[in-house]
């Protein structure tokens, strides 16, 4: 009785402590209050500047067109910074490499060159992200499509067939097939068409010929390219059609009505019901904001907009009734952002490198006796939000927000009264390159997890975090449980739980994914042992306490004595 007493107690200290440091975890929608609106003569042009006069001119030139606006209610300066994250790793926003059309100022300062998914990406510089991201530049007959409202509405199957024709997609149980999963899981069904021919391009892809990917994964389909995502084609498509195979989508069909329904469901259910809000997660209704985007090209909307705008031209249907929805955000400049060119380049948003032997604290005043809230670390890439002008105990304080969102004030420099000087907060554009991250290793690990990105596997010990994680790769970090529910970057890793949609968690001796370490999973391995129970790949990861590639009795001895207090699991 004292026992089970005193594991509650356990527990609701844990779930105190979760609650008390949420505020200053993840990429929570904190006080944000979100409004919407049908009039767009009631925009007020001087906290909007030029929107409502834009809004106004395509509305007369296309009566049938029908706008609300979103009133995010989002400082337009914290969206660029919270979207110009994951240098180095996973950056949220992606542009094409090596096309003339996008020169080097649309490439990030930190990453440079540096390539992305498949290969033929670069990481987005702030400047493209202003331009993309701005709505007065998309305010106009060939971009605002990405604008257009994505839940259901009757359609007309002909303009299907016509949008379908010439392109893989030109078979009449293909058309069905997408008329009728858009009607059931309330979907755009013209949406539907024009998302697979961006994902896929006319003719498809190895990701929907069913002949799988080098000897693997023959008889899938990946039509919305769900989970194809990692660093080198190879990695892409298969990775995609894992993914496909899990779900098992065994024709065209299957993966149609199944990419659709996740659509739905996780994008268009929770608020992200327009392009642009599936490109840039600045919709509230989850309670989350920035992470949940479903693609990082930065110009998919853009693109996929377009491909619906040229079809209900050439059908005869562009002057029907499509809603709009546009996003309008506070202290937005007064002009709409430039396009980025070599010639015009903007200056850069803050970025600074942290130079310390090993960390620095991030604490929530500026003052060193304030509470930490957070650590940086050796060569981190951090946002500068505010930079100090004045001393505080005999250094400057800067406000600062790491890639996962976390925001506090760090030293930029040594105390007064020390006696050698350092600077700690480095800007980007004075490293001289140096500062672009490595991604060379393959296997990065700390104390908590080991990170194999080849096999996209973390083993983490009991206990270990997902901040964990973050401070060994950096970027933006999403972590989701075996429900696919995101968790806090404060709760512990469990068997199972996955990151940024990518990397497969076993957490050591957590074989029954609980999250636990215990006398539950010491039976498990027992029973591994004695023949009566079957481990799946994952498990027996995670059964491998010493990591010899083979669940055995001195897995089983490391998990007694882990359980007796006698010995710790280590990476």
């Amino acid at each position: 009785m004292n026992k089970s007493i005193k594991k509650i107690f356990i527990i609701l200290i844990l779930v105190i402590t979760c609650i008390s440091m949420n505020p200053i975890l993840g990429n929570k929608a904190l006080a944000i209050n979100q409004t919407e609106t049908n009039d767009i003569n009631s925009i007020d042009s001087n906290q909007y500047p030029q929107i409502k006069e834009m809004l106004q001119k395509i509305k007369n030139e296309h009566p049938n067109w029908n706008f609300k606006i979103l009133y995010t209610d989002i400082d337009w300066s914290e969206a660029i910074a919270n979207e110009y994250v994951g240098h180095g790793s996973s950056p949220r926003n992606l542009v094409p490499a090596n096309n003339s059309r996008y020169d080097d100022a649309w490439k990030c300062k930190v990453c440079g060159d540096k390539a992305y998914d498949n290969g033929n990406s670069n990481c987005a510089s702030e400047a493209a992200i202003k331009y993309m991201m701005d709505p007065r530049n998309s305010v106009n007959f060939s971009d605002i499509f990405q604008f257009m409202q994505l839940s259901y509405k009757d359609c007309n199957i002909q303009i299907i067939r016509n949008m379908v024709a010439g392109t893989f997609l030109d078979n009449e149980s293909y058309i069905n097939t997408i008329v009728d999963s858009a009607k059931k899981y309330n979907v755009n069904p013209y949406y539907v068409v024009a998302r697979i021919i961006q994902e896929q391009g006319k003719s498809g892809s190895v990701l929907v010929s069913g002949n799988g990917y080098n000897g693997e994964y023959a008889g899938v389909y990946n039509v919305f390219n769900i989970g194809a995502s990692g660093n080198g084609k190879e990695n892409v498509i298969l990775n995609g059609l894992k993914k496909a195979e899990s779900y098992g989508w065994t024709s065209m069909e299957k993966s149609i009505t199944g990419g659709v329904e996740i659509l739905a469901k996780k994008y268009i259910a929770r608020g992200q019901n327009t392009l642009y809000f599936q490109k840039f997660d600045v919709e509230n209704s989850d309670g989350n904001l920035y992470w949940h985007q479903y693609m990082q090209n930065i110009l998919a909307a853009q693109n996929e907009g377009s491909t619906l705008r040229k079809t209900f031209e050439n059908v005869g249907a562009i002057d029907a009734d499509y809603t709009f929805i546009i996003p309008l955000y506070k202290n937005m400049p007064s002009s709409a952002a430039v396009r980025p060119s070599v010639n015009n380049q903007e200056t850069s948003t803050d970025l600074v490198k942290v130079n310390v032997t090993n960390t620095l604290m991030l604490r929530s005043s500026a003052s060193k006796s304030a509470k930490k809230v957070g650590t940086l670390y050796r060569d981190e890439v951090v946002t500068r939000l505010n930079k100090a002008t004045q001393k505080v105990d005999g250094t400057y304080w800067d406000y600062v927000m790491k890639a996962d969102g976390t925001k506090g004030y760090a030293a930029r420099e040594t105390y007064e009264s020390e006696s050698t000087y350092k600077l700690y907060l480095v800007p980007v554009e004075q490293d001289n390159g140096g500062n672009k991250p490595e991604d060379s290793q393959e296997i990065v690990q700390n104390d908590k997890v080991k990170v194999d990105k080849s096999s996209k596997k973390v083993t983490a010990v009991p206990n270990a975090t997902g901040n964990d994680f973050a401070n060994l790769i950096g970027g933006n970090v999403a972590v989701k449980n075996s429900n696919g529910q995101v968790i806090n970057l404060s709760d512990k890793l469990a068997t199972g739980y996955t990151i940024n949609d990518t990397y497969t968690v076993a957490v050591l001796g957590d074989v029954n994914g609980d999250g636990e370490s215990d006398a539950i999973d010491l039976l498990l391995i027992k029973r591994r042992l004695l023949g009566t129970q079957e481990f799946d790949e994952l498990k027996g990861n995670a059964a491998d306490l010493n990591k010899d590639g083979v669940v055995d009795a001195i897995d089983l001895l490391l998990q007694k004595r882990y359980l007796l207090g006698t010995q710790n699991i280590n990476i």
